[in-house]
């Protein structure tokens, strides 16, 4: 089954039915159930963003109503987002994505050995070999003192 994407907005009139302290909460719940209604699925995923949209003046003060894009995916899973919000989320995963390559590319060049030494440094290297470091002459070995005489 192919997805099934629709536009809709959800009135959330009747959560001001409830006490001051629980219409956030019940605002939540109206989407879920207005999901499931209209799109006949299972179980359905409300985004981060209509979450924070709902109870963005506190749990007190939900409103009235939102206006929201469903998708129904193979699934039998209901997600539903903003309108807008899905885009920004995915440009936000993209620059995630390029800065986590751009951090593995720098760390690469650090480890790599030719990675510390400017070019010039580097083609002076590959036309010499370091010659073997000689080994430092060793110094005479010298008697041992005879121990001090004990005091009397």
């Amino acid at each position: 089954m192919a997805n099934l994407e629709r536009i809709y907005t959800i009135p959330l009139a009747d959560a001001f039915e409830c006490p001051r302290n629980v219409r956030g909460k019940r605002a939540v719940r109206l989407v879920q159930s207005f999901a499931l209604r209209h799109m006949k699925a299972e179980e359905v995923r409300i985004s981060e963003g209509l979450n924070s949209l709902i109870l963005r003046d506190g749990i007190q003060k939900p409103p009235r109503r939102v206006k929201v894009r469903m998708v129904k995916g193979g699934d039998n899973l209901v997600r539903v987002w903003l309108i807008g919000e899905e885009e920004k989320v995915k440009a936000a995963a993209d620059a995630k994505k390029k800065a986590e390559e751009a951090k593995k590319t720098a760390e690469q060049a650090k480890k790599s050995p030719a990675g510390d030494k400017s070019p010039a440094e580097q083609a002076k290297k590959e036309e010499k070999p370091a010659a073997p470091a000689a080994k430092p002459a060793e110094a005479p070995k010298q008697a041992a003192a005879p121990p001090p005489a004990p005091r009397k």
